[in-house]
């Protein structure tokens, strides 16, 4: 306890409330309302239980510290388990820092703030859904190496520090060159006589040599591996702020502990503008939440998770109640439509606001982890395997790419391959299962035709053979019609473009197919289609034995009496007409 008159005490209950209410602040965030950048994380990469996987992680300094954050990282796939890991990792520099404050300054109130800053930074940092679990763990070690240092004497600081630092560098990687700045600082202003100098300068000699021999004599990466790595490099100017912040804090944290010793009179100095300050920072923190969060990230991030764990439906209800107006989020959403066999039914419904570019995505890295569900989707299982394993080969093992990689292995009768990725995905906390259904598959191939979904795909592969045209990947999709007529998902996407084109005329030609691909009724957007047909031709094209429905007329009756009556008014007229039809093809035949 620390103590000065009665007025001023800060006991160490305060510590442990004010960081249990950081622990409940991020808990409630992170699970309920930032949970997205948890989610998009845990797909980042896939931890896997084995030697081979360690042995990577041992390649470079600072690559341990990677693979401890990718065993914490794991523990996202659920929303509880990712929720309370990640607020007490974040709460671990407040725990830290109450053992150095109790060393190094003992009388000010100043020590409630100091510990719980730190966790807000990193919180304010974690908001930021690139920001890794490597970097909180980076400031952790630092100020865990440094509590380390000050609970010893100087006599066994000095040697510990030198001992311990080649170890401490090859955990943490360019983390230590902040503590080495620390530990200067600490020597400077809080040591006396020769240990003000001494022992720093053997500090900057032990981490230049340590530097040289990791670097041209064990390791052999190149030199930025070693001076920034892993440190987080955004261009994001709000989050390279607060790491310079929070950066700057640490290294100067003796200077603060030496002032804060020395602080033992002063109005501010008591327990109550202690816990009023804290109450500040925490109110900050919270408006800052709400400042820095990105409702249409989280909106695409959320549509990708329920795509990647083939929660179709799922995904179609979020993105009609939650609308993304992103590339993204809109192309995720047809996707799920087509696996749900709605392309053509709800097309319009979650929005299109891209065109035929939410159809599909171009080839290259900014959508190499995304591209290839639509191959997928379609039945083009080789060129889904060819994204996925590009993916991989870029970006390392994730979850969706090892797992798309064992089912189109299955699917093309590859076994041999398929048992290569399903033993990735067995060494894992939460893949064992789908190992153990691919497993089973591979086991008896027998079994692939009967399965919901690889049988499915099975039947979609086309059975002609042509090139993949991938710089212009719409052309793709007669190539597979061509190839495989009554490929239904290839023929919804072709009319989906057709739509999105506005290429009327063309949607109308192909309604005499529908009946022959084993349709039963028109879905309705190509009823809407061919309303606009009609209402300008005056006559009904060959529909192949369907017919239009009544609802179907009824709803273009009142859409065209609305349109006609709302553009007297020209100004209102698109928002009135969105209101009403804003879900219709005439809507977006009109006006997008």
């Amino acid at each position: 306890m620390i103590r000065m008159d009665n007025s001023r005490i800060i006991r160490n209950s305060d510590v442990y409330i004010a960081l249990g209410i950081f622990i409940v602040i991020a808990f409630i965030y992170f699970c309920f309302i930032g949970n997205y950048a948890l989610s998009f994380q845990e797909t980042q990469s896939l931890f896997v239980f084995s030697a081979d996987y360690l042995r990577e992680h041992l390649l470079k300094p600072g690559a341990p510290l990677e693979y401890i954050a990718r065993f914490l990282t794991q523990f996202y796939y659920a929303k509880l388990t990712g929720s309370i890991v990640l607020p007490l990792i974040l709460a671990l520099p407040g725990i830290i820092l109450s053992g150095i404050n109790r060393r190094l300054m003992t009388s000010t109130a100043l020590v409630l703030v100091l510990t719980i800053l730190p966790s807000v930074l990193l919180m304010l940092m974690q908001v930021n859904y690139y920001h890794m679990m490597e970097y909180n763990l980076g400031f952790i070690v630092i100020l865990a190496f440094y509590l380390l240092a000050v609970s010893c004497s100087a006599k066994v600081r000095s040697i510990l520090v030198l001992v311990l630092f080649p170890l401490f560098y090859f955990i943490s990687g360019a983390y230590a060159l902040i503590f080495v700045v620390m530990y200067i600082v600490h020597n400077l202003l809080l040591e006396t006589g020769t240990r003000r100098y001494i022992p720093s300068i053997l500090l900057v000699i032990v981490a230049g040599l340590t530097f040289l021999i990791f670097w041209k004599v064990i390791f052999l990466q190149p030199v930025e591996q070693f001076v920034l790595f892993p440190l987080p490099l955004f261009e994001s100017v709000s989050y390279t702020l607060i790491f310079a912040i929070l950066t700057a804090l640490i290294i100067i944290y003796p200077l603060i502990c030496r002032i804060g010793s020395h602080w033992k009179e002063g109005r501010l100095n008591t327990r109550s503008y202690s816990i009023i300050s804290a109450a500040i920072i925490y109110i900050a923190a919270i408006v800052m939440f709400s400042v820095l969060y990105n409702s249409q990230t989280a909106r695409v991030i959320e549509i990708q998770k329920l795509v990647f764990r083939q929660k179709w439906n799922d995904a179609v209800r979020f993105q009609e109640k939650h609308p993304s107006r992103n590339l993204i989020g809109q192309y995720f959403y047809n996707i799920a439509l087509s696996e749900t066999d709605q392309l053509c039914d709800r097309l319009f419904i979650g929005g299109q606001d891209f065109g035929t570019g939410s159809l599909i995505l171009p080839w290259g890295d900014v959508h190499l982890n995304r591209g290839a569900y639509f191959y997928y989707a379609i039945g083009l299982i080789n060129e889904a395997q060819r994204w996925a394993y590009e993916e991989m080969v870029v970006y390392g093992n994730r979850p969706q790419n090892i797992e798309l990689l064992a089912k189109t292995s299955l699917i093309n009768g590859n076994y041999v391959l398929a048992r290569k990725y399903i033993n990735i995905l067995r060494k894992t906390i939460y893949y064992r299962h789908e190992a153990s259904e691919f497993e089973n598959l591979a086991d008896n191939p027998e079994l692939i035709k009967k399965d919901p979904e690889l049988g499915s795909k099975l039947k979609l592969i086309p059975k002609g053979n042509f090139f993949i045209q991938f710089n212009e990947p719409e052309n793709n999709i007669p190539l597979v019609l061509a190839a495989q007529p009554d490929n239904r998902k290839a023929f919804e996407y072709y009319i989906a473009e057709l739509l999105l084109s506005k290429n009327v005329e063309s949607v109308v030609n192909n309604v005499k197919y529908l009946k022959e691909i084993g349709y039963t009724r028109i879905p309705r957007y190509i009823e809407e289609a061919l309303l606009i047909y009609y209402n300008s031709q005056r006559v009904f094209p060959d529909l192949g034995g369907l017919t239009i429905s009544n609802d179907a007329a009824t709803r273009f009756g009142q859409y065209f009496t609305t349109y006609m009556s709302a553009r007297q008014i020209p100004a209102t007229l698109k928002e009135n007409m969105q209101k009403q039809f804003g879900d219709t093809f005439w809507y977006y035949f009109h006006f997008k």
